[in-house]
């Protein structure tokens, strides 16, 4: 399998994107070039089979998550563990070998991520894995993007020149930089943006693939130097480029932030099938790959000239492989939809883990060891992770605390944490990023959502019905009672905040995790309701803050929740 990137594709497009435009500006349409596929279709030779691998959402899993993030459900309905960096790549090489080749292609967000061996590296390590496995081209997304330009440089194109500059991570070896380029085709090129290519060429036995790349922009997440142009615009002018360079069989990759709580591989959530640029994506794209926040999806859906067009998501975390066989007629370069076979490979642990990817992980927890161990704060006792018979967990106190005290200048008034995320009590004496991390290894997202105070009451609602279970912990500025004498979903009887009651007519602003602002929590309304906003910030920076800017921490007394029984 030979690569192509087209480093002359700015120039190319804009070659292209003039006479487009003219013909747009005349009323012409151009928005969505024919497809063969839906013409009547005569073969003219056989057809030869290309196969897409594809993972999403990364976010820096060399080794498997813990909780939801580490698990998927089996083809009997039971939930079981799945992923980790081992076994995808063991994974990956047999559907690669079941088909002689294949390409392997990441949405984005593959960097990010809370664990030691990869956040204090730099995200170094993800790279190296991702050239041991063979990705083919990766696109961007927030946590790329929210990272910086120069720092996504870093790992294109490392500064140092000698063997022994590039041993920055030792015991691991040398860092070369990625051996694959990140695709986004609605990057708008300058001098301060990430370096990216709008599209890459490949080319598969006999024929060529295009992949084409984009990030949806949002006006809820944090500025960043790298800007976006409208996705679907920029979708329409790469796809124009590739059929005039010859090439017909075209993959998307699409980074979202949409959030569904499927675990079923083999499902297809309305939550994608439901998002714009699904619904009006270019036809001449052949296949799409949707990195979201959440489980797999496998779906059929029906494009703009009424072809049916496949549409995938693989399981955040490494936990899937998203594996579509597309059907390539030689001659004409089309793929023959009807022909497309497509399905999710769930990561399983029954297999036999990739020797090479585990010497990885050995080293670069190694190489973070250090860096892991420096003390950034100290606890003065320790601090239990354990509810008592109200539900209230010492150590979850603490962790509502530490993100109401990192969100605050983004406008948050109050924090809920779930305590049934901790792992282990926070110990007593120094802390350093290995012992948070223990403590809280999820690396969730930091969410600001602003309700009503009438949506927020339902929240409580629901949460307090597993006082006890799960939750919720508050920050030190709230207080609420539990009736549990009450009827499911209103034992809420009395709800304040910095001493004053909630108007259900008012607005708040709550920081959450990512799991309470997502469908995996029984339907949270704080994914349903209120605009939400991405802070920048993970779990464990808001603790990490926390630890620094407050300590030495202690057990705060509890009494943030009464219960009466």
């Amino acid at each position: 399998m030979v690569l192509v990137v087209v480093a002359l594709s700015s120039l190319i497009m804009g070659l292209i994107q003039a006479p487009v435009a003219a013909a747009q500006g005349d009323g012409s349409d151009t928005s969505g070039a024919t497809n063969e596929t839906s013409k009547p279709w005569t073969p003219s030779a056989e057809t030869q089979t290309v196969r897409i691998l594809g993972i999403g959402e990364f976010s820096g899993a060399l080794a498997r998550p813990v909780g939801f993030q580490g698990e998927l459900r089996d083809a009997s309905g039971n939930v079981r563990p799945a992923g980790g960096g081992p076994h995808l790549a063991t994974t990956v090489a047999k559907l690669r070998a079941q088909a002689g080749d294949a390409l392997l292609l990441a949405t984005g967000d593959s960097i990010g991520g809370t664990a030691p061996e990869t956040a204090l590296l730099d995200d170094r390590p993800t790279i190296e894995f991702f050239n041991h496995i063979g990705v083919d081209g990766a696109g961007i997304g927030r946590r790329e993007l929210n990272k910086g330009a120069e720092h996504v440089t870093s790992l294109v194109k490392p500064s140092c020149q000698t063997e022994q500059e590039c041993r920055v991570d030792p015991p691991l070896p040398p860092f070369r930089g990625a051996a694959f380029p990140f695709v986004a085709s609605n990057v708008i090129p300058s001098y301060d943006s990430a370096p990216t290519f709008p599209f890459a060429i490949h080319r598969v036995g006999d024929v060529q693939v295009g992949v084409v790349a984009v990030t949806m922009p949002s006006d809820t997440v944090p500025e960043t130097t790298t800007r976006l142009a409208d996705p679907m615009r920029a979708l329409d002018d790469t796809v124009e480029t590739l059929q005039f360079l010859g090439v017909e069989a075209i993959v998307g990759l699409v980074q979202s932030t949409a959030v569904h709580d499927n675990l079923d591989p083999g499902a297809c959530p309305e939550q994608l099938t439901e998002m714009d640029l699904v619904k009006n994506l270019n036809s001449s794209v052949d296949a799409l790959i949707v990195g979201a926040s959440g489980g797999p999806a496998t779906c059929r859906v029906f494009d703009t000239e009424n072809d049916e067009r496949v549409v995938v998501a693989p399981a955040s975390h490494g936990r899937s492989v998203t594996v579509v066989d597309l059907a390539i007629d030689p001659e004409t370069g089309h793929v023959i939809r009807p022909q497309t076979s497509v399905f999710n490979q769930t990561v399983n642990l029954n297999t036999e883990p990739d020797a090479a990817t585990e010497e990885l992980l050995r080293q670069a927890r190694a190489a973070a060891a250090p860096a892991a161990r420096e003390q950034i704060g100290e606890a003065s006792e320790p601090v239990p992770h354990a509810m008592d018979a109200n539900g209230e967990s010492p150590l979850a106190n603490v962790i509502a605390d530490a993100q109401l005290h990192a969100a605050r200048g983004r406008g948050a008034q109050l924090a809920l944490s779930n305590p049934d995320s901790l792992r282990a009590d926070m110990p007593s004496g120094p802390l350093s990023y290995a012992d948070l991390h223990t403590v809280q290894p999820y690396g969730d997202r930091l969410y600001t959502v602003t309700v009503t105070g009438e949506v927020l009451q339902k929240a409580f609602d629901l949460f307090a019905d597993d006082i006890g279970k799960h939750g919720p912990a508050v920050s030190n500025n709230v207080r609420f009672t539990v009736d549990m004498n009450q009827p499911e979903w209103s034992r809420v009887t009395e709800l304040t905040i910095d001493g004053e009651q909630v108007d259900p007519n008012a607005e708040y602003t709550v920081v959450v995790n990512e799991f309470l602002s997502s469908p995996e929590w029984n339907g949270s309304p704080f994914a349903e309701h209120g605009t939400r906003h991405e802070t920048g910030l993970t779990d464990i920076s808001a603790l990490s803050r926390y630890v620094s800017d407050e300590g030495p921490l202690s057990a705060p007394k509890p009494g943030r929740v009464t219960v009466l029984r």
